[in-house]
């Protein structure tokens, strides 16, 4: 029974020297927007079994103002959510859960979490927080991050593919012109006269043939004359 008196008054005379305590060292805690914030602040069951825990918020004019409150209660589990404030007292564990749920940029401010007792002060739990919110990168638009690709060739593309385009009908304009090549230039053929090359080339073979066939009769014919002169009487 001493025992569990002198931790009591040892709990108090702690308390007290918090209490005191001209300022105490805030907590920082850097989050984005849409995560929660998750604490947890210890108590003692002993001193505060029946007294109310808030979660509380530091408003412009200096004062702090309770956003969400725990019920009175006989020393037994008890919870409580307001939107997305969330606390969870369990006087077993001596430990006040604060749960914040979807944070955001407006929420960046100096918390704390406290035990109730009017007319009185409310005693502190853990320390001051001082919560930091800040824009998520995951909040821009999906169309920025992966951007639809567009259709239109840059400039660069578009000249190669003329050049190409003008190339491949370059080629198919001097393949005429390649076909008839192939014809001997010693026939006097000209690349560019198109179907009368090949008639000209027809006639002067046709010629050169018939001088030929003509050189050998009169060859022969005199040879014939020849031998019937060197072999008459």
């Amino acid at each position: 029974m001493r025992t569990v008196r002198l931790s009591g008054l040892l709990w108090m005379f702690f308390i007290s020297e918090l209490q005191a305590a001209p300022e105490l060292q805030e907590e920082l805690f850097p989050l984005k927007e849409g995560q929660t914030l998750m604490l947890n602040c210890p108590f003692s069951s002993q001193l505060y079994p029946y007294n109310q825990k808030a979660w509380q918020r530091l408003a412009a004019g200096g004062e702090f103002v309770t956003l969400v409150e725990t019920e009175k209660g006989p020393g037994i589990y008890n919870e409580v959510q307001v939107g997305r404030y969330y606390l969870e007292d369990i006087p077993e564990d001596s430990m006040l859960h604060v749960i914040m749920s979807d944070l955001k940029v407006e929420d960046s401010g100096l918390y704390r979490c406290v035990i109730l007792q009017p007319p009185k002060d409310p005693v502190i739990l853990f320390r001051p927080v001082r919560l930091e919110v800040t824009k998520s990168i995951s909040s821009t638009p999906f169309s920025d991050k992966h951007p639809t690709q567009s259709s239109i060739l840059p400039p660069i593309a578009t000249e190669v593919q003329s050049m190409l385009h003008t190339s491949s009908r370059a080629v198919t304009q001097l393949l005429p012109m390649s076909t008839a090549s192939f014809s001997s230039p010693g026939l006097g053929v000209d690349p560019t006269q198109g179907p009368d090359v090949i008639r000209i080339s027809l006639i002067s073979i046709v010629v050169c043939v018939v001088c030929g066939i003509l050189s050998k009769s009169l060859v022969f014919t005199i040879l014939l004359v020849v031998t019937q002169r060197s072999f008459g009487p």
